[in-house]
């Protein structure tokens, strides 16, 4: 009996423990933060993707976060404007992946408009939130509030007008003597369970020359890094917002002092400069003295420590971090967690290699991921909840950057939390949208994100890439018979070029010329004046057209069939003062027949063309087909047959 009652205490005991630790678990938020400098698996999509990917959701599934934010630098390559449709299959195969089905919330952020220049960044903010987690809003930056995250969106092309981020590309005024390149950052701001913090995605200047950076300690591109990054955390520190525990994670740049370095690694060495172009040093060898074996060799793309290079770099890299000493700048502001992990960066292309280092720059822990001072107090280290701070696919081929990532487990707040609306979640979690359209498909394949996109400047676009988008499959399908005739599926206009459609019919009638109405005057009056007071009133009702009758004035809205302008008279009176005439009634007709969308492109600079089955705008010299009111004729095309003649003789396609 004893025995017995001893077992039953224990077990009751035990219970109560694992409850315990069950109530421990529910009250943190495991979260999974990477960051990945993308460039160069975009350069070699069909091999170097895969293998990013694969990792990456090896690196997903073995922690089962419940909140992932994935971080992007360079998204779309090198050569962005030829690898764009790279990002939309890179986009798709992260959207549609078995490993990210839970995950039923997601907001992607794509900043990939190339043709603004001074705000074009190239970075990706990617967000998951699985099932189980409740509770998770985005902050409105414009609004100042929290909007529940429910569904997945994608914000791509021109994200400018995104509310729900803040972006700045950094000033030319950070790196005057150098090229102005696309670097800035991506803030968002959440609120899960309601614990508060900030997500920074960043990318720094980094080292344009070896040789330059060696010159001196701390270098100049240090000193360039230190203005940008600074400048940011103090814009952070000064702005309108409430301060929060925040997370700055990407591609900081951080080099290792290559001068302190080189004077280590070549102590009992001589030096030869090797001088190139405009006299300047392109090389310097260093050999053993007595001899003559080369020990480092350092170009402005070089950097081989010959037959070391490994050996120090991969199995010694823990000797190198007295070297790491960029971060001493920061140490204040932010900090991170200790590095265990060799340089993230650079590492091999070469897609059976995924262990050497390229020689091409001094290998350095480049990807970093950094949090405010006030971060510490909701993170949460204990014996079973240790931050885990590593490189995803130490031995696989991840480009030139190994992704570096941060998991943790994160404290949600004692405060009371606001219930979950079950049914607004089981509505809106599956939903996909782009860009504020929702978007309908059983395979995400079918679609192309940038279909949604916008660009600034769409003249700019390569002609490839511009007749690749915005023609997404229309949602009713075809009959059998109009696919097995070997015809294409039929196409709609997306909601972007609609709007385009819109605005250009409105700017075309709003210069259309209008025959002058007569000025209704006892005493007829030709002066200027007169004339001029008859005009800007006709125009000011051009849009509205009161109409004098029996019971009063009313609006054209208003206006029954019998008062319609189709069947006015020629003498029906207009309140500006003037008639409405069966003129201005048949040019109105006329202008209205005419101005469909097959013809505002051309009044706008446009013209359709059939290509390869579809139809595309392409500009046309010939933007104004009217006569001005001087009477002079804008240019046309020669053929008369191409001209239709409206009653007040301006020129009609």
């Amino acid at each position: 009996m004893a025995r017995t009652g001893y077992s039953e205490v224990t077990s009751i005991l035990f219970a109560g423990m694992q409850r315990r630790s069950r109530e421990m678990e529910g009250s943190y938020t495991k979260v999974l933060l990477v960051s990945a400098n993308v460039g160069s698996i975009f350069e070699d999509p069909e091999h170097m993707l895969k293998l990013w990917l694969k990792e990456f959701l090896k690196c997903v599934s073995y922690y089962e976060p419940e909140f992932v934010a994935l971080h992007c630098q360079e998204v779309g390559g090198k050569n962005y404007e030829a690898s764009m449709q790279h990002v939309n299959q890179f986009v798709k195969a992260m959207l549609g992946c078995e490993e990210l089905q839970k995950y039923d919330r997601a907001r992607v952020f794509l900043d990939e408009d190339y043709t603004a220049a001074d705000k074009f960044t190239a970075l990706g903010n990617l967000y998951f939130i699985h099932e189980s987690l409740e509770d998770v809003s985005i902050w409105d930056f414009v609004e100042c509030k929290f909007i529940t995250v429910e569904g997945r969106e994608v914000l791509s092309g021109n994200i400018e007008n995104v509310q729900i981020k803040e972006k700045a590309k950094f000033p030319q005024d950070f790196f005057p003597e150098f090229k102005w390149s696309r670097k800035g950052f991506i803030r968002t701001r959440w609120n899960v369970k309601n614990c508060l913090y900030d997500l920074v995605n960043i990318h720094l200047f980094h080292d344009a020359s070896n040789i330059v950076a060696m010159q001196r300690s701390p270098s100049v591109y240090s000193d360039n890094r230190k203005a940008a990054f600074l400048h940011t955390l103090q814009r952070f520190e000064q702005d309108q917002y409430d301060k929060v525990p925040m997370f700055i994670f990407g591609d900081f740049n951080f080099r290792l002092d290559i001068n302190l370095l080189v004077q280590d690694l070549t102590a009992k060495t001589k030096s030869q400069q090797i001088k190139g172009k405009k006299d300047q040093v392109a090389k310097i060898v260093y050999t053993e003295e007595g001899n003559g074996k080369v020990v480092l060799t350092v170009e402005t793309k070089g950097f081989d420590h010959h037959e070391k290079h490994s050996e120090v770099f991969l199995k010694r890299a823990k000797s190198l971090q007295r070297y790491d000493m960029e971060m001493q700048s920061y140490k204040d502001k932010v900090s991170e967690f200790e590095i265990s992990f060799p340089p993230s960066y650079p590492f091999c292309e070469d897609v059976n290699d995924g262990l050497s280092y390229m020689k091409t720059r001094c290998p350095s822990w480049c990807d970093r991921i950094l949090m405010s001072q006030s971060a510490k107090n909701i993170i949460v280290i204990d014996e079973k909840h240790k931050p885990r701070y590593d490189i995803i696919g130490r031995e696989t081929c991840m480009g030139d950057h190994k992704p570096v990532y941060l998991y943790l487990n994160l404290k949600r707040s004692q405060g009371k939390e606001t219930p979950t609306k079950s049914i607004l979640k089981s509505t809106l979690s599956g939903t996909l949208s782009i860009n504020g359209e929702p978007v309908q498909v059983e395979d995400i394949n079918d679609i192309n994100i940038h279909d949604y996109s916008s660009f600034a400047n769409e003249q700019a676009l390569l002609p490839e890439f511009k007749n690749s988008i915005r023609l997404k499959s229309s949602p009713a399908k075809p009959s059998m018979d109009f696919l097995t005739d070997g015809s294409p599926v039929k196409r709609r206009s997306s909601f972007v070029e609609i709007a385009k459609q819109v605005v250009s019919m409105e700017k075309v009638l709003m210069h259309w010329p209008r025959p002058r109405t007569r000025p209704r005057s006892r005493h007829h009056s030709s002066s200027s004046e007169d004339m001029n007071d008859t005009e800007s009133e006709e125009d000011s009702n051009r849009n509205k057209i009161p109409v004098h009758s029996d019971s009063g004035s009313t609006t054209q809205s208003d206006l029954s069939p019998s008062l319609s302008p189709q069947n006015m008279t020629p003498d029906r009176q207009l309140t500006g003062g003037g008639l409405l005439t069966t003129e201005a009634v048949e040019h109105d007709d006329v202008v209205l027949s005419v101005v469909t969308s097959n013809s505002l492109h051309e009044h706008d600079g446009y013209v359709k063309k059939e290509q390869d089955g579809c139809t595309v705008d392409e500009p046309t010299e010939n933007s104004a087909l009217m006569k001005n009111g001087e009477g002079k004729e804008s240019k046309v095309e020669s053929a008369e047959s191409s001209r239709r003649l409206c009653p007040c003789s301006c020129v009609l396609l």
